[in-house]
């Protein structure tokens, strides 16, 4: 309270005003951060409810748009058998890079009629080359 300063002496009385200035400035860095702080709490509780938002608008058009998309899979289900994908009078042999059929004792080539059946399985002529040779 200012009692009792007129015993101190000029170098006790500027120990005691830094201490009070420490301390003021101790004071006021404690009440900046708990400011900083509790204004940060603020903002991401804020930044949580929008992001919250937004994850709800996300899920919103995911199912609306499943549930347009839905009846197109159904009515493709209903409507063939199998899937869409598949071509019905497609080629089920795979012909990949070049085959020149082998000469037979007449010396014809069987480049495209050549198979054979392993473990009930039709190889196409171009695996031939690789059982024979």
């Amino acid at each position: 309270m200012g009692e009792q300063l007129d015993s101190l002496s000029h170098k006790e009385l500027q120990q005691l005003e830094n201490q009070l200035d420490n301390s003021l400035k101790h004071i006021r860095s404690r009440k900046v951060n708990h400011t900083t702080f509790s204004h940060a709490k603020t903002k991401e509780k804020a930044l949580q409810e929008q992001n919250k938002s937004l994850e709800k608008q996300i899920l919103e058009k995911q199912k609306a748009k499943a549930l347009t998309q839905q009846p197109h899979w159904e009515q493709a289900q209903t409507s063939s058998s199998s899937p869409p994908f598949l071509l019905a009078d497609a080629d089920h042999t795979l012909n990949i890079g070049c085959y020149q059929g082998r000469a037979t004792i007449g010396g014809e080539a069987e480049a495209a009629e050549v198979q054979a059946r392993i473990n009930g399985s039709i190889l196409p002529p171009w695996m031939l080359n690789h059982l024979n040779g």
